[in-house]
């Protein structure tokens, strides 16, 4: 196991730490271990998991207390194997022509690449969703191909188009809103990816793998023109 140790984060929080380092590999057990505390049903007001932490928050220092108690007896004697829930895998229709992509030129002048280049690396990935954070519903995917790797944008745009995937460094996203954010802007996608009226509230889970799969304008236009829910986008586009 990757996981080192579990101690007091705040005056309310506990925070489970697996270590300084990332990979895939740790990502799995931090949302393998995520999904186990989740369904211990403790008293925690949030579960947080990042790349190599998990921070829980509860209302009162009893609270927490017993529910470090229940942490250790359980990671104690885990199977991780066991643990591992149902994971999807996701093919997503994506749009990269001008229109929809802010920056796709400056990442071609950054890394000498044509556009027909760039578009090709991206979709020539299959990415693991490490967590959702930033805002609801925004997946952290990785990793990209190492000639894409960008820096966010020195200033951050006021407003990103909601459903637009982004670079930043390592990781690929889907902005889920429209939000403010630095990320490099290289296409969209033709559907919501966060619908909060429904069960399953963010479309990619952390745990999914997601491939991204380049269309044409007008094809990008012909799915969106279909209003798609979140039921009929996991049954079209995931296995």
């Amino acid at each position: 196991m990757f996981f080192k140790e579990i101690n007091h984060y705040g005056d309310l929080g506990l925070i489970l730490d697996f270590g300084s380092d990332s990979s895939q590999q740790i990502s799995q057990e931090v949302n393998a271990i995520c999904a186990l505390l989740q369904d211990l049903d403790l008293p925690q007001l949030n579960v947080i998991p990042s790349f190599n932490k998990i921070v829980l928050s509860f209302q009162n220092t009893k609270n927490r207390n017993q529910a470090q108690d229940i942490i250790e007896r359980k990671l104690a004697k885990i199977n991780l194997a066991k643990s591992q829930k149902d994971q999807k895998l996701w093919n997503i229709p994506s749009c990269y022509e001008d229109n929809y992509a802010l920056d796709r030129e400056l990442i071609q002048s950054v890394h000498g690449l044509t556009k027909e280049e760039v578009i090709s690396k991206h979709t020539g990935v299959s990415y693991y969703a490490y967590y959702i954070g930033f805002m609801p519903g925004f997946p952290y995917l990785g990793d990209i191909d190492p000639s894409l790797i960008t820096p966010r944008l020195t200033t951050p745009r006021i407003q990103i188009p909601a459903r637009s995937i982004g670079i930043a460094k390592e990781h690929t996203c889907v902005y889920p809103k429209v939000s403010p954010g630095g990320w490099n802007i290289i296409g969209q996608v033709p559907f919501d990816i966060f619908n909060l009226e429904h069960s399953r509230t963010s479309l990619f889970l952390p745990g999914d793998t997601v491939q991204f799969q380049s269309v044409s304008e007008k094809e990008f236009q012909q799915i969106q023109s279909k209003h798609f829910g979140l039921d009929e986008i996991i049954k079209e586009f995931s296995k």
